[in-house]
């Protein structure tokens, strides 16, 4: 559940960024391939479906000291090279028909390690949640611990169904006799519950202080004047 709403909002954030996402268009599917050659390496192919676009602009997050590569395009055309517009790179491309898919590499600092970002498009998802199949493939004798999205496993191939275009994909992972990476999502669990803990005796100590209402006096009568 938590996995769902980081990936809408990692989603959402890129769109925001661009800025000039083309209304009309939108994304009706999604198939991302991302293999993972160690944890700061990785390579992406992404196809999407994308209605009604005559050009579209693809973001991509870029952490300092990364690199990202464009190997190729296929059903689609470049406008331009990719640009660096703040910490994201942009490609522009005008398609060829509804579906194209381009492939890149990426480099990774230690600190982003496991966490493979995907070259977006700057659309909206349609009125009914796009339908994008994500999958990864780890190096033989992996161990992948959460995940965002939640995969299911086979072997070193994990595959997810989800209903939007995530900003990144993450999968940190260790390798025989190496200790399993820290569970992002059991750390959000235990920041929600703390949160709610606080909250909750945040409530309870101002129930205590609140005064209780008096009870209203009755009006006293008028003293007569002295003669």
């Amino acid at each position: 559940m938590i996995s769902r709403r980081a990936l809408v909002i990692g989603a959402a954030a890129v769109l925001l960024l661009s800025g000039r996402a083309n209304a009309a268009a939108r994304l009706a599917a999604a198939d991302v391939r991302v293999v993972f050659e160690s944890p700061v390496a990785c390579t992406v192919e992404l196809g999407v479906t994308i209605v009604d676009a005559a050009q579209v602009e693809h973001r991509l997050e870029i952490a300092d000291g990364g690199r990202v590569d464009l190997i190729d395009v296929t059903g689609a055309t470049p406008a331009g090279p990719p640009t660096d517009i703040g910490r994201t790179r942009a490609l522009t491309l005008r398609p060829e028909g509804a579906s194209y898919t381009l492939r890149y590499q990426v480099q990774l600092p230690e600190a982003r390690s496991g966490r493979c970002p995907l070259w977006i498009p700057t659309v909206a998802a349609g009125v009914t949640a796009a339908s994008v199949r994500v999958t990864t493939r780890l190096p033989k004798g992996a161990r992948a611990a959460g995940t965002m999205p939640t995969f299911r496993w086979n072997g070193d191939e994990g595959t997810a169904t989800i209903g939007h275009l995530p900003a990144f994909v993450r999968v940190p992972y260790a390798m025989p006799g190496e200790p399993v990476p820290w569970n992002i999502g059991r750390l959000m669990d235990m920041f929600s519950i703390a949160t709610l803990v606080v909250a909750t005796l945040a409530w309870w100590r101002r129930q205590r202080t609140v005064p209780e209402p008096r009870e209203p006096r009755e009006p006293r009568e008028p003293r007569e004047p002295h003669a």
